[in-house]
Order: structure tokens, then sequence, then C-alpha cells
């Protein structure tokens, strides 16, 4: 039933339009340091259809997108792109403490970093090269996830996926 679900949304996924990045200005941001945002409702979607095809094929349960976890991961992902925070996990405790204070009773909060991989499935398989990053994401207590995306002016692309275990 899982794997038809899948199936549905990767056929409505793969007929959908209108990915892609598009440059975003903001009060954060200067002419010399604007980041791009990307259509990261869809790429989560089609990411979370690659996460999950492969945790289903290690028999652990579908991790489900939300869109408070993507709002506090693109968060991340943005202030990397801008440089305001280095490549990295500062800040991660706070994080979850916010993904806690909106979600509820939140038991485990993971978060994995990548930058410059081209598109999902490149990021994909970068992360389950490392035994760090495939250990979260093959984490079998984790419930929900999201992935935040940014890009910097350069081009290079900044991702955050973050995991939560919702009670």
């Amino acid at each position: 039933m899982i794997k038809m679900f899948l199936l549905v949304i990767l056929l409505s996924l793969v007929t959908s339009c209108g990915r892609g990045f598009v440059k975003k200005k903001t009060s954060h941001t200067s002419t010399q340091q604007e980041s791009q945002e990307v259509d990261t409702f869809h790429l989560n979607q089609d990411y979370l259809i690659l996460v999950n095809n492969h945790r289903i094929g290690l028999g652990l349960t579908p991790l489900i997108y939300h869109s408070y976890i993507e709002e506090v991961a693109k968060a991340h992902s943005f202030s990397m792109a801008i440089h305001s925070r280095p490549f990295g996990h500062l800040g991660f405790a706070s994080r979850c403490r916010r993904l806690e204070s909106r979600l509820g009773d939140v038991n485990n909060c993971g978060e994995i970093v990548g930058m410059k991989q081209k598109n999902i499935k490149l990021l994909l398989q970068a992360w389950l090269k490392s035994p760090e990053h495939r250990q979260e994401i093959e984490n079998p207590f984790y419930t929900h996830t999201a992935l935040g995306i940014s890009q910097d002016d350069k081009g290079s692309i900044y991702w955050t996926q973050m995991f939560v275990e919702i009670q």
C-alpha cells in the first residue's frame, strides 16, 4: 500500500512543473550577497520519495514531510548561503528547541548538512556514503523530516535535512 502511494506521488511529481531556483532578495541580503531561493516544496517531495524508498528497502518506516521542519531547515541553509553562519551545525540545539516548541512532544532531533551537490540524487548518494549521515537517514526512531535548500550568489547550494521523532 505504501509503495503504491509513493508511486502515485512520484508520477504526480514527474508531471508537475515550476521547479528551480529564483532569486529572492530579503532584508538580510545586499546586492552583492543575494541568495537564490528554491521551489523547496517540490524538491522536498521528490527528495522524500528517494529517502523513503531507501528506508522502505531496509524495512524502516517512511518519514513524513512537515512544513515547519522545512521552514527551520531552510532558515539554516539560507544563513549558510549568505555566509552569516559558517557551514556546519552551529545553532543545532536552538533549531531543535524551535521544533520542539512548535511540534510538541519531540523525543529525538537530528540534522545533516551538505554543500555544492547539484541535485537531490547526488545529495542523497553523498550522504549515504558518509556513515554519520547514513545513520541519521536510517534512524528508525525518526518520524518526520524536511529539507531546507538555499543557493548563494556564486551558485553553491546549501542543504539542511532535519529529522524529528514526534510522539
